[in-house]
């Protein structure tokens, strides 16, 4: 049996199926690696909202970390709070209104947009949260110096590619991560995955090379890269794949289920051969 003590699984295109549904496969793996002794944290960058429902759905307890990685809680305690800077988020309001650009802003359990539309619409639909409508200007003003957790920007991709580079220009303290080809994610500098990871590590007592971290995107690859266990999905982004030692099968075809048995047994091969 493989020495692994922690997992952190992301939840989008990894745990979830395309549909964003939870397979009974990936529920019952993660059930039964829990019961070998791992602590089962879910790295995301979905909201804690969004990925507690998760944890229950698998019927598990144990640290989450979201906003990839900027909000990291265990056992009631925050372990790490990273923050998107009042000003910059100010600035994305401005930009995203000027480029006719959706804008959702993150802050702890409220997620706050302008007005209702269809990326708001689909975006509630693939977390089962409900926004507030609200001056975002007006809100990011109430705030002090203690600012949001995470903006989302939506739209085509031509206007993110735009928007992209109006915002790299500014060296406001924030880090830019496409997520979809349709998505814009603005998260805190220092705000990282393999950051929270580590701190999680240290917290419990283990090494990173006692860690399985299984993910599909760019976010994921600093943790890919940094854990003992580094798993790719088969339907991973080029960075992901790369950053990863070992891969396994997609999301549509139960990639978790089949790496945590494989990983606990010691059969995790480098490359995934399809159906072995």
């Amino acid at each position: 049996m493989q020495d692994i003590r922690l997992i952190c699984i992301d939840i989008d295109g990894t745990l979830l199926d395309s549909c964003h549904q939870l397979p009974p496969e990936n529920r019952a793996a993660v059930l039964w690696a829990e019961k070998q002794g791992a602590d089962i944290c879910l790295m995301t960058a979905r909201p804690p909202g969004a990925t507690v429902s998760i944890q229950q759905a698998l019927g598990i307890q144990g640290p989450i970390a979201c906003f990839g990685g900027g909000l990291l809680e265990y056992q009631g305690e925050r372990l790490c709070d990273a923050r998107v800077p009042v000003q910059a988020a100010a600035l994305l309001v401005q930009e995203c209104a000027a480029k006719h650009i959706h804008l959702s802003i993150y802050r702890g359990s409220s997620w706050y947009i302008g007005c209702c539309d269809k990326w708001s619409a689909q975006e509630s639909q693939i977390t089962g949260l409900t926004p507030m409508c609200a001056n975002l200007g007006d809100i990011i003003h109430t705030w002090g110096s203690h600012g949001a957790h995470k903006l989302l920007c939506m739209g085509q991709p031509a206007q993110l590619d735009c928007l992209y580079k109006a915002l790299e220009a500014h060296q406001q303290g924030i880090q830019l991560l496409r997520s979809k080809d349709t998505y814009l994610e603005i998260m805190p500098q220092g705000a990282d995955k393999a950051q929270a990871m580590g701190i999680l590590c240290r917290q419990l007592g283990i090494t990173p090379s006692q860690v399985m971290a299984l993910g599909d995107q760019d976010v994921d690859a600093s943790m890919l890269r940094a854990a003992g266990f580094g798993v790719a999905m088969g339907n991973s982004s080029p960075a992901a794949w790369q950053a990863a030692a070992y891969h396994t099968d997609t999301n549509d075809h139960a990639g978790v289920a089949k790496a945590i048995y494989k990983g606990f047994t010691g059969r995790l091969s480098p490359e995934w051969g399809g159906n072995n």
